[in-house]
């Protein structure tokens, strides 16, 4: 009986613990999967290449940021990338089809950390700007012959995101995460790109003893 009373007030204490996570600096890493999707419709010595399909990719990342409870502010990496599933060229569907959609991303986020709804999980949401370089490369062996286009650009980016962290120290926390990414037009590919990314990701907070 006393082994279980011990039990539940550790159980307890660390909950208690749990739903205070520190102020100050911390930092994360991040991956998961990534959905991209059409972003190229480009006209090339006459052949129109457009309606690209991927095949489902991934993302993966850092951060490092500054916590101001409810705030959150942040300079985050993020590489993104997709392989070719199908295209077209001038409505035509391609075989022998090869390629990927690749994109490096440099964000300036803002977040709003909501209280939490229970002890430990905490939602947030969050938006951010910046610099994207993507790039883009197809090849096939249609009814043309072989055909092959590779094209990059530096862009403006946008991003929206929104989740729950699980508080389980004051120093750690583990989130899992949806994130929107669009850029503006990418003049080598006739398009913005875009990217729904899922993550699960670390936090690690440096400071001890500034509390929320």
């Amino acid at each position: 009986m006393r082994v279980v009373f011990v039990s539940v007030a550790l159980l307890a204490a660390q909950i208690a613990t749990a739903a205070t996570p520190i102020d100050g600096w911390y930092s994360s890493i991040f991956g998961g999967l990534a959905y991209v999707p059409n972003n190229i419709n480009k006209t090339y010595y006459g052949l129109i290449r457009n309606n690209v399909s991927y095949e489902n990719g991934y993302n993966v990342g850092g951060s490092i940021g500054f916590k101001s409870h409810p705030m959150r502010y942040e300079g985050e990496l993020t590489y993104i990338s997709a392989q070719i599933d199908k295209f077209k060229v001038n409505s035509i569907p391609q075989t022998g089809v090869s390629g990927y959609s690749n994109a490096g991303l440099a964000m300036a986020n803002v977040y709003y950390d909501f209280p939490e709804m229970l002890a430990a999980i905490q939602p947030y949401l969050g938006i951010g700007i910046g610099y994207a370089q993507v790039k883009a490369k197809l090849s096939s062996s249609g009814p043309y012959g072989w055909t092959s286009y590779t094209g990059s650009n530096n862009v403006f980016a946008y991003q929206a995101a929104a989740g729950l962290a699980y508080n389980f120290s004051e120093n750690y926390a583990l989130n899992i995460g949806y994130r929107y990414v669009s850029t503006t037009r990418v003049n080598a590919l006739g398009k913005g790109f875009q990217a729904n990314l899922a993550n699960l990701g670390a936090i690690y907070r440096f400071d001890e003893g500034r509390y929320k």
